[in-house]
């Protein structure tokens, strides 16, 4: 048996895991420098108005619960396949890696150069392909081919979370909330870049719908407060044709990007792939 393994920014929730047979290993968050918390599934936390997500921080997926895991599925006689969150945005994919090569040849890691619903997506993907008879090694070729096509755009209120956290690829010095503008960030090959900017809520609306091009079957609105926002934005999409999900983002990249997020991702078909 061939299991999935993620990180818990994949955002699953406890009857996707079960469903989709992916295991999953948490991400962790500390309030005030004093408390440390595990990330769980996708219920496990709503963003409270009172919480100040600033004096949060974050740490990643640790090298011990990857290799307690992984150990455990080779000594029952399986393998894994497992996919992180991009390695530019944290180490979860390096500390996967290391427990990996202490495991052995049972367990392949790919860095997914995504996060979230673009994450959730790659996991769908590799189901369908083991349950099409698949082996691990051509299953990992396909997700890093796959990872390339995969698509998030996303737009956030303040700047700061996310200049504070490091994360930020090459980004103008422009891009500002003030005036009512709003920054649409992208994901490049597992960086966040700048992509565009909009006026207002409804030019948000617009752009993100704007950006999903050619025919992907599925589309993931994702959010982390803003319900209405999402809910309007899935409504622009299915207008226009797409089968769209609503998904929620959790605490771990709200620590990050602060909140509201919206965001849009979706894997492009093989012939709409740049060259």
């Amino acid at each position: 048996m061939i299991y999935l393994v993620t990180d818990s920014t994949a955002y699953l929730s406890r009857e996707e895991a079960s469903a989709l047979g992916v295991l999953m290993v948490p991400m962790a968050y500390i309030r005030n420098g004093r408390e440390a918390f595990q990330e769980g599934f996708a219920e496990d936390w709503l963003p409270q108005r009172e919480e100040i997500l600033g004096t949060y921080s974050t740490a990643q997926a640790q090298v011990s619960a990857f290799l307690y895991l992984f150990e455990r599925i080779k000594a029952q006689g399986h393998q894994a396949l497992c996919l992180t969150i991009s390695s530019r945005l944290s180490g979860t994919y390096l500390n996967a890696l290391k427990a990996a090569e202490e495991t052995g040849e049972c367990v392949q890691v790919v860095d997914s150069r995504t996060t979230a619903g673009a994450m959730y997506l790659l996991l769908k993907a590799a189901r369908k392909l083991l349950d099409a008879g698949a082996g691990l090694m051509e299953c990992f070729e396909a997700m890093k081919a796959m990872r390339g096509r995969t698509r998030t755009l996303f737009t956030i209120q303040d700047m700061e979370p996310l200049r504070r956290s490091g994360r930020l690829g090459f980004m103008r010095s422009s891009v500002s909330t003030l005036l009512n503008l709003r920054p649409l960030l992208t994901l490049s090959d597992g960086s966040v870049v700048s992509r565009a900017l909009a006026r207002g809520k409804q030019d948000v609306q617009r752009l993100l719908a704007q950006e999903v091009t050619g025919k992907p079957q599925e589309v993931i609105v994702q959010h982390c407060g803003g319900e209405d926002s999402a809910q309007a934005l899935a409504d622009r999409l299915r207008g226009q044709g797409k089968t769209v999900s609503i998904r929620r983002i959790g605490i771990v990249l709200a620590i990050h990007l602060g909140v509201p997020i919206l965001s849009v991702a979706w894997v492009s078909p093989e012939e709409a792939a740049p060259a």
